[in-house]
Formats: C-alpha cells, structure tokens, sequence
C-alpha cells in the first residue's frame, strides 16, 4: 500500500501553522466544509482529501487514491512546517521499544534498531504513516515491516528479543528489560563507534542497571536520550516499535489459530486486559477446570480476579547478578561481555565456573531444568534465567539436535524459553536426517510462535561431506564466539576444544 492511499497526521500544530495550511488549501482549490462534532476547528475538502484540524492540534488528511499531485504537495508543506520526527543528530541512530507489557496473554517483545542517517528520509514516509495505538490484522504489520526490512541492504540492522509470560510472572520486568536492553546496545557497539549513535529509549521506567550503562554510552561519547512516547518524536524508535508489534502480533496469531486454545469456538483475541473477546475467552477457560496455557500471565489482576484471588502475586528478586563473576559483571557495564569473559560463581562453593553441567529434575511432580556447578555438584538456582538474559545465545552441537534435547525442554521445563538457538551450517548439515531432522522441524515450530528464535548461520553446501571432527569442533567454536553464544555439548573432544578457547559452555 503506498503512502498515497494512507491517511496522514500531524499533531501539535501550532493556530499560526494550521492557519497557514487552511490558507494555502483554498488557494489550491479546496472547498472549505462545515465542521462535524465540536472537537474540530475546521475543514477543508482538496480534490479527494478531507483536511480536517481538531482543537487540540492534529491535523488529519484522508487518503488520496487519485494520486493528485496538489494532495501530495500539500502534505510535503505541511510535512516542512511541522516534521514529525526529530531530525538526525548523529551518523547512526539507534531506537528502542517494546510491545506488549500491559498485555494478560503472550511475550513482551523488545526491539533494537540501528539505522545509518543516509536511509532516515527514505524511512520517514513508509513509518510516519504506520499506526501503532489502531488494532490490525496481521497481514498490515507484516506488510510495514517488509518495507522497513528491506533497507537491511543499505545498513539497516534490528535485533529483537522476547520476555516469556512465566518470567512476567515470576520476576521484575522492568529490570529484565534493563538487562535485555543493555545486551542488545552491547551488541551494536561491537560494530559502532558510539561517538558516532544517538541512542533513543523509549522511557518504560528505566531502572539503576540500565541507567548505569547508559552514563557509559554518554561518557564514551554517544548522544543518550530517554523520553516517554519517544516513537512520536524519533523514527528509530518507531522503527523498533513497529518490529515488536509484528513479532508479537505474529505470536498472537499463531495463538488465536491454534485450535488447542480454543474453548467454545471462541480464540484469545488480542490479548489486551480491555478486549471483551480475550476478557470472555480467560473466563471460560478457566471455568473448564483446565490449567492455564503456557501464554496466560497468571500474576496480572486481570486474570488474579477471574480466578477469585485477591492476595498479592508472590514474585521472587529480580535476577541474581551476583551469581555472575566479577570480572563477566564489570565487562557487561561496559558493554564487553563476552562468551570468553563469562562466568557463573556457585553461591555454594565459592567457584568461578566456565562450564556448568546441565540438570534435570522433579519439583512437585513436574520436570524442571536447571544447572549445576561442576565441582561442588549442587543446584544453581536463577543461573538459567541469568543466563538468558546477560547472554542470550546458545550453540548446540550435532549430539544435542539429534537427542531432541532442546524441544523436550521446552514442552515440559522450559530452561531455552526466549534464547536464540544459533545452528552452524555444520550441524544442520549432520543433523538433516532422522531424528535430528524431526529436532529441526520441531525447532522451528517453536520459533514460529515466538518461544524460541533461529539463526542459521553459513551455506550447508557449502560443507565437505568428509569434514574431520577437528574442523566441525573448530567451525562450531567459532560460530559461538561470533555470537557470544553459551555452547551446549555432551561430546568430550568439543568439550575440550571449547574450554582451550576459554568458551563458556553447557555440558549434558
């Protein structure tokens, strides 16, 4: 759909600027129309465009589908009178948002995007139309965010990342979203001179760990700002608004089609604590007696008063930085940690750990992953979910895709809920066959409703069908320390391997 079949807005018009457009539409032609609810200031009709400017100061233009040239004109005067985002102040600008913390079903979805200054006009048209606060299907997203995805050629980059329900649930969103945030920066500075990055943040209550790495940003030379609704003002942040809104909407779609959440006909809507549909739909599923699907945020008052409970949902502390080691903390407020600078410190034993063996084991009657220290062989607890989001990635060699390792955890404990599971060329190319074709399938079914996220590095064509066991460890190496992923093996030689090159790892 092109701009000139959109409607477009202006807010915040100044009486002298709105008094000038009124001008300059009647000398054009325009017919000037009689205002229709109090609300509204004035109106004026130009070829097939109602121009109408409401008292609060948005100016309003209907769609123009006969591609009239003085419709076009006029919006690029009003466009120059009043530019709906702040214009760049640096060579790279980078916006972060997220979508979906207010919401009783699914993720919350954060994005980062980074953008060259060159691309920001050629941007402009396409996001400055998009409307983010207005319900759409699916398919308008999808379509906004092809366009936007499509600049990647010319530098654009985005990096999304997602907090699952129970997480919501369980601990303090606002600084796991500190810390997400922090680790997707980290990552674009890997390639970006911050002197050179305006870092936009939409505010969502930015919490100590945050702000401290921003200070960092600003001394190493980065312009840092953080506003509430900063979409409205900067086009990067719209840009990353517009990615967590597909991401999940996609999510949601995927849920609303599932015939398994489906109770009497009736799908879970939109997710949104004020749609009738998901309101109905949270009724009757739990008047069936059956346990919440994994995407019900159990600890909101939404869905506490459908269940008849009034105490207080028992979160517990927010994620434990202390089980990180001195050294991988002090680099991540810097936005340098690395796969080779990560450790845990077992809170039993006192060790620096730069492995950890993975467990599986039963509370209540339900399996739960976990991992354990190696030396002292004892549970540490929160060390996953630490883990997920100061890091994020892991790696899985071939053993671990054809043992299903992965997929039979996310359908019972959940340990790799929200990583990206990074799959070298190698072990996709070992794997595509048998079970470890069926690991694959099931991983990207998983990935399809968000729980998960793939990166499929390299050509399999491109891989020797005789490659040693030397140059596969070697290959799968270095695609974790390209990621800074967590590596996760049960095989002794890569074990070894990984541990010469000072790679964290996961050993089953």
């Amino acid at each position: 759909m092109s701009s000139s079949t959109r409607g477009r807005t202006w807010k915040n018009l100044t009486e002298e600027d709105a008094a000038k457009i009124k001008e300059r539409l009647l000398i054009l032609g325009g017919v000037e129309e009689e205002v229709r609810n109090p609300s509204e200031e004035w109106r004026v009709r130009l070829s097939d465009s109602t121009f109408t400017f409401y008292k609060k100061g948005t100016l309003y233009s209907t769609p123009s589908r006969a591609l009239d040239s003085a419709v076009l004109d006029i919006w690029s005067y009003i466009d120059s009178l009043s530019p709906r985002f702040v214009s760049p102040s640096r060579d790279l600008l980078i916006g972060l948002d997220e979508t979906g913390k207010g919401e009783v079903i699914g993720h919350v979805v954060l994005t980062g995007a980074i953008l060259p200054k060159e691309i920001f006009f050629k941007l402009y048209d396409i996001v400055s139309t998009a409307d983010t606060k207005r319900k759409h299907d699916f398919e308008y997203w999808d379509g906004v965010f092809k366009k936007i995805d499509s600049f990647r050629e010319y530098g654009f980059q985005y990096e999304v990342q997602i907090i699952p329900p129970w997480e919501v649930d369980e601990y303090n969103l606002n600084k796991i979203m500190d810390i997400t945030y922090q680790r997707i920066l980290s990552k674009f500075m890997r390639n970006a001179d911050m002197r050179s990055c305006r870092v936009v943040l939409d505010d969502y209550g930015v919490g100590p760990t945050l702000e401290r790495f921003l200070n960092f940003l600003r001394n190493q030379g980065a312009e840092v700002i953080v506003e509430k609704e900063a979409d409205e003002r900067y086009l990067e942040v719209k840009v990353a608004s517009l990615i967590s809104k597909r991401t999940r909407e996609e999510n949601i779609k995927r849920i609303n089609e599932n015939p398994d959440y489906q109770i009497d006909g009736l799908s879970v809507g939109s997710g949104n604590p004020n749609d009738k549909r998901t309101i109905e739909w949270l009724k009757k599923w739990h008047e069936s007696g059956r346990d919440w699907p994994w995407f019900v945020r159990r600890s909101y008052e939404t869905v506490r008063k459908i269940e008849g409970k009034s105490e207080k949902y028992k979160q517990t502390p927010p994620l434990d930085e202390r089980l990180l080691s001195k050294e991988s903390l002090e680099e991540f407020d810097r936005g340098r940690l690395s796969i080779q600078s990560l450790a845990i410190t077992c809170p039993h034993c006192g060790s620096i750990c730069k492995s950890v063996t993975f467990a599986i084991y039963e509370d209540n009657g339900r399996k739960i992953s976990g991992i354990k220290c190696p030396n002292c062989e004892k549970l540490i607890e929160h060390a996953g979910v630490t883990l997920r989001y100061y890091c994020g990635y892991v790696v899985p060699d071939t053993n671990i895709v054809i043992r299903g390792l992965i997929s039979k955890d996310l359908e019972s404990s959940c340990f790799f809920e929200g990583f990206t599971i990074v799959l070298p060329d190698v072990v996709r190319k070992e794997a595509d066959k048998g079970k470890g074709k069926q690991e694959l399938g099931k991983l990207a079914m998983f990935s399809s409703i968000g729980r998960i996220r793939l990166e499929s590095p390299g050509k399999v064509e491109e891989i020797s069908e005789n490659i040693s066991s030397t140059a596969r460890d070697e290959r799968i190496v270095d695609v974790a320390l390209q990621y800074n992923a967590i590596l996760i093996t049960s095989d002794q030689g890569m074990r070894a391997y990984a541990s010469s090159k000072g790679v964290f790892h996961i050993y089953i």
